[in-house]
């Protein structure tokens, strides 16, 4: 059973896990593990300069079609993209090439613990999936392209 708990934390990358088993008024198992590779460390270092205004021209390699653009799905929130239904899961929810109605479920963003379904914008064929499962995504990341 401890084996199965620790292959599920590592899986799922938890932060911090506590198990503690009972029985009556004294404790019979106490298991505490903490996996400090998977949250975000701030380093301790002196503030960086306020950086100086330039404006760039894109380069070639990424500038995207206006058709591209047309069809891209944005995040609308913080959080942790998931492709697929669980880790477990064969298939993600969507591949390049497939087909999909509006309000098919594309991806879930895992925001504050919460599993949040995310659902097709529109109707259309799945032509860029521009995320990788478990990939941190932040308010308006590009997440894929369906046109």
């Amino acid at each position: 059973m401890i084996s199965k708990l620790m292959e599920m934390f590592k899986e799922k990358e938890l932060g911090e896990f506590e198990v503690e088993i009972k029985e009556g008024d004294t404790s019979q198992l106490k298991l505490r593990m903490a996996n400090h590779s998977s949250g975000y460390q701030v380093p301790n270092s002196a503030p960086l300069p306020a950086p100086n205004p330039e404006v760039h021209s894109p380069s070639p390699q990424l500038e995207e079609t206006q058709s591209e653009k047309s069809g891209l799905v944005s995040s609308e929130m913080v959080g942790t993209v998931y492709l697929k239904q669980s880790p477990e899961a064969p298939t993600p929810f969507v591949q390049v090439g497939q087909s999909v109605k509006e309000g098919d479920t594309i991806l879930i963003i895992e925001a504050m613990k919460t599993m949040n379904f995310i659902g097709a914008p529109h109707a259309g064929t799945v032509r860029k999936v521009m995320v990788d499962d478990g990939e941190p995504v932040q308010f308006g990341s590009e997440l894929m392209i369906i046109d």
